[in-house]
C-alpha cells in the first residue's frame, strides 16, 4: 500500500485553430492537487494494482474548477523474486 500527494499544472502553449474556432486564439490552464492510495496484491500468478487519485482543479482560466478522480486497475506479471545473498568464504 502506498499514500502520497499528487498534482499536475496544465498550461495550454498555442491556441486552438480549425473551423470551429471562431472566437480566435483560445488557450487555458488549470492547476490540480489532492491525495492518492494505490495497493499491490496477488491474483494467481500475476500482480495486481489498484489506484485512486482526486484532485482538487484550481487556478483555472478558461477551463472548469472543481473535483475529479481517478481510478486505474492493472494486472501485470508478479515482481521477480530477488536471489538470496551470496555468502562470501571466511578466511
Amino acid at each position: 500500500m502506498h499514500l502520497g500527494l499528487v498534482g499536475y499544472i496544465y498550461q495550454q502553449l498555442t491556441g486552438d485553430s480549425g473551423s470551429g474556432a471562431t472566437l480566435g486564439d483560445f488557450k487555458s490552464r488549470v492547476v490540480g492537487i489532492g491525495p492518492q492510495v494505490g495497493f499491490i496484491f496477488p491474483v494467481g500468478d500475476l500482480q495486481g494494482y489498484l489506484n485512486l487519485k482526486v484532485y482538487q482543479e484550481f487556478a483555472a482560466e478558461h477551463r472548469p474548477e472543481g473535483w475529479n478522480g481517478w481510478v486505474t486497475f492493472a494486472i501485470s506479471p508478479a515482481a521477480p523474486t530477488p536471489p538470496p545473498p551470496r555468502r562470501l568464504p571466511l578466511k
